[in-house]
Formats: structure tokens, C-alpha cells, sequence
């Protein structure tokens, strides 16, 4: 135990000092090596302590056990906009002087993981985990939103370099109990931390003169700031058939978190950005004794975050391009910052995980897996989302678990997840015109378990 609280620690310091940048919108595809070598399930399917962070009544199943992981992200990711897109258009906007791109530099990042869990009785369990759970990063050269018509520093010049760096972590106490032989549920206390920077987005202080935030000393270049909260995960867990058959249902509430009071100027409801709601099933099926396969679909409601969910700039009919010339007026509901300002425009998102586990030995376990869920960015909602392009969509996996030999009952896990380019652009976005975003990624694990 003593050891297992020592790497928490451990775990918990680095996820601080290294971004993640996820791939299911904001959220990473999966908790742990394991889960994301077979796409990313989890929710009615118990390989190892991490599994909690998918379904806390997985813990009924999992015994003592110990793991530590660490995962190293290669996301590639670039963004144009105006001219620079070389997109053809006949809007008016072409002409505001937007003529930028670059591909974002910081290409790699470390993610780790820990998790424990502990039986207390026959029936009743506890664990705990942390994880990174999401987040966001880009690192541009270049300034993606320089105009020449819309100068952003009080002499004139165009700032050099954008990007942001959003990091969400959180770390569940979880408790489970057996109603029947067959049947658990489970609950998680959700404690979460993250980290948020912005610089570059000057230009939007002196935007129509007066700018378009409520509080342009608090929009962007403040340096890091953070952020605390909680929120509560359920989880039900079922065996049909002898066992070969395994659903899992789960709701996670939304994560309320303290504000960034550095950008209050910029993120909507005075700097406020939870994480948001999201829920799920699971089904595992076991149609031969070596052989699982498990699928997991789960919405993420990201409309009900304003930050994320409110509708940015854009010409699409609900969007900000008609009454884009209110914005700089003080009165404006629609100002950065507001309750009802703009925000990201995303919407909500299902994303939908298969993985196959085959146990090819009595030592080694292989793992298959494909995750998907469609761009959370609306297609008249690119212009912000050039700072976080979480657009990609398809993830293919695979993994392997090998059983050391020794007195230790010690395994090592690890995985792969190829995740293709995807681009997403168009033209109409407000001033800006045309914008053209892309991102490709891959992810490699290793991971380390004990089962006592």
C-alpha cells in the first residue's frame, strides 16, 4: 500500500507538469494502456485498476490490484486562415487582410496513470486513480489570426506566436458493491484539477476599436492559471449467460470547477470552463473462453459547457457574422466573457469503442481496437477552434500484455493507437473568411500492473 501511494504521488505531480491533447474532442479515447490498446472500452470490461475510471462498479471484479502507465502523445496539427488556406471564396471577408498559418510546434507530450484497488469485504470494494482525462495544445510560430486591417498592439504590429495549452486531470475515489452475485454498482467522488494559458490573441482587444471581450485586461498573454472542482460518476455493472455476457451502464455529472480569473475577458461566464456531463454503455461478449469482445458507446455533452458549447464567430444563420457589429459595444450579451458569450460553437459528441482481447497464451494477451465519433466543431465554427483543432475522428489500436515470470505476479502491458489526418475547413467564417484545419496523432503506451 505504502508502495502504491508513493507512485500516486508520483503520477499525480507529472500529469501536472506534461499537457495531454486528446482526441475524442477534448477527452482522451480511453483510461490506462490496456483499454486504449482495444479502442478505448472499459465500461463492461475489468482488465485492470483503471477501469474504474470507466465504470466505478468494475471494482467489484478487479480484486487488489496496482497500475501504473505512462503514455506519449505525438499529435501533428496545423491551422490557416484568410488567404493562406488557398481556399476559393467570394466573400466580402477575403479582403480584411487575414493571411496566416502555421503548423503547430511542441509535438510531443507525456500523459501517465496510476490507479489502485482493494476489496474491504466480500461484496465491497474501493479504489482510487489518477489520470489525465482531456485537454488542448498548439504552439504556433506564427500568428494564425494576424490582419493587416485589424492591427492587435497599440503600435501597430502583429503579435508573434499563438497558441494555448489546457490540461485536465482528475482523480476519482470510487466505491462499489455487489447487489447479487451478478449484479455491482458503483460511485465516484471526481476530483479534478486543470491548467489553462493563452497568448496571441491581442488583436481581439482592439478589435473594432473598442474589442470584442468584456474584460480585455483579463483576455489573453496572463500565464498560466488554475483550477479546482469535483463532480460525481455512477456506474451499474451486470452477468448474463454464465458470465458470458457483461453490460455496464454509466452517468458522470458535470465536473464544476473554480474560474480562471486570468481569462475571465475570454472564457464565457467570467472565465468558467467544467467538464462537461457525459454518459455511456458497455457490452462485453465472450463467445469462446480466450476470446472478448467489447463495445462502448458514450455521449459527451459538451453544448451544456458555454465556453465550449456557445456559438463563436461564424456566418451560418445563428451564428455571430450578422450581428458581429454589436459585438464591440459594451452592452453586447455576446462579448468574450459574458454569460452568453462566445465560445468554442462545439456540440455534443458519441463516440462509439470496439476492442477484441485475445489471450493467445496463458502469458500473453493481444488487443485489437477501433474508436470513432464525428468532430464536435461545427462546420461555421472553425475560426476558434484553430487554437485546439480536436477534429480528428477514427483511432486504430493495438496492444499486448506479456505476464513476467518471477515471485512478483508482475505484467507489462503495452499499446499503439494510429489516429489519421483529418481536415476540416470552409469558408463564410466572419471576417476571417476561410479557415482550414488539420490534425493527425499517434499513441504509444507502456504500462506496468500487479494483481495481488
Amino acid at each position: 500500500m505504502r508502495f502504491t501511494l508513493k507512485y500516486a504521488a508520483l503520477a499525480a505531480a507529472c500529469a501536472v507538469a506534461f499537457p495531454a491533447h486528446a482526441t475524442n474532442g477534448s477527452f482522451l479515447p480511453g483510461f490506462g494502456v490496456k483499454s486504449l490498446g482495444a479502442g478505448g472500452v472499459g465500461i463492461a470490461m475489468q482488465e485492470d485498476a483503471l477501469s474504474q475510471l470507466a465504470n466505478p462498479a468494475n471494482l467489484t471484479e478487479i480484486g487488489m490490484r496496482g497500475d501504473l502507465g505512462l503514455t506519449l502523445l505525438a499529435p501533428k496539427r496545423s491551422a490557416r486562415m484568410g488567404d493562406s488556406t488557398g481556399l476559393e471564396t467570394n466573400n466580402f471577408s477575403a479582403n480584411f487582410g487575414f493571411n496566416e498559418g502555421d503548423e503547430s510546434g511542441n509535438p510531443l507530450f507525456l500523459m501517465p496513470d496510476m490507479a489502485f484497488s482493494m476489496p474491504l469485504s466480500e461484496r465491497l470494494s474501493m479504489g482510487f486513480a489518477v489520470s489525465g482525462v482531456g485537454g488542448g495544445n498548439s504552439t504556433y510560430k506564427k500568428n494564425i489570426y494576424s490582419s493587416t486591417f485589424f492591427p492587435n498592439t497599440p503600435n501597430g504590429d502583429v503579435e508573434d506566436g499563438a497558441g494555448v495549452d489546457l490540461i485536465q486531470l482528475i482523480a476519482p475515489v470510487s466505491i462499489a458493491y455487489k447487489l447479487a452475485p451478478k449484479h455491482s454498482v458503483g460511485a465516484s467522488l471526481n476530483l479534478a484539477a486543470q491548467r489553462f494559458k493563452l497568448n496571441g490573441a491581442g488583436q481581439f482587444k482592439t478589435f473594432g476599436g473598442s474589442g470584442i471581450s468584456s474584460d480585455r485586461e483579463f483576455l489573453t498573454n496572463m500565464g498560466y492559471d488554475y483550477s479546482y472542482g469535483a463532480g460525481v460518476k455512477l456506474g451499474w455493472l451486470g452477468k448474463f449467460l454464465d458470465d458470458r455476457v457483461v453490460i455496464g451502464a454509466t452517468w458522470a455529472s458535470r465536473t464544476y470547477m473554480t474560474k480562471f480569473d486570468q481569462y475571465k475577458g475570454l472564457l464565457a461566464e467570467q472565465g468558467d470552463l467544467d467538464y462537461p456531463e457525459n454518459f455511456g454503455l458497455g457490452l462485453t461478449v465472450k463467445p469462446i473462453e480466450k476470446l472478448a469482445v467489447s463495445a462502448d458507446v458514450v455521449r459527451i455533452r459538451y453544448e451544456n459547457v458555454k465556453s465550449m458549447g456557445n456559438k463563436g464567430p461564424g456566418t451560418e444563420e445563428d451564428g455571430f457574422f450578422y450581428i458581429l457589429g454589436t459585438l464591440t459595444l459594451p452592452g453586447s450579451p455576446y462579448r468574450l466573457g459574458k454569460d452568453e458569450g462566445m465560445g468554442f460553437g462545439w456540440k455534443d459528441m458519441t463516440v462509439y469503442k470496439l476492442g477484441v482481447v485475445y489471450d493467445a497464451t496463458e502469458d500473453l494477451t493481444l488487443r485489437f481496437g477501433y474508436n470513432y465519433g464525428k468532430s464536435p466543431v461545427r462546420p461555421g465554427q472553425l475560426v476558434f477552434s484553430g487554437l485546439a483543432p480536436g477534429i480528428v475522428e477514427k483511432h486504430y489500436s493495438i496492444g499486448f500484455t506479456y505476464k513476467l515470470k518471477g515471485e512478483l505476479p508482475l505484467e507489462i502491458s503495452g499499446s499503439y493507437m494510429h489516429v489519421p489526418k483529418k481536415t476540416q475547413e470552409g469558408c463564410d467564417q466572419a471576417v476571417v473568411d476561410c479557415v482550414s484545419l488539420t490534425m493527425s496523432q499517434r499513441v504509444l503506451g507502456i504500462g506496468f500492473g500487479i494483481q495481488y
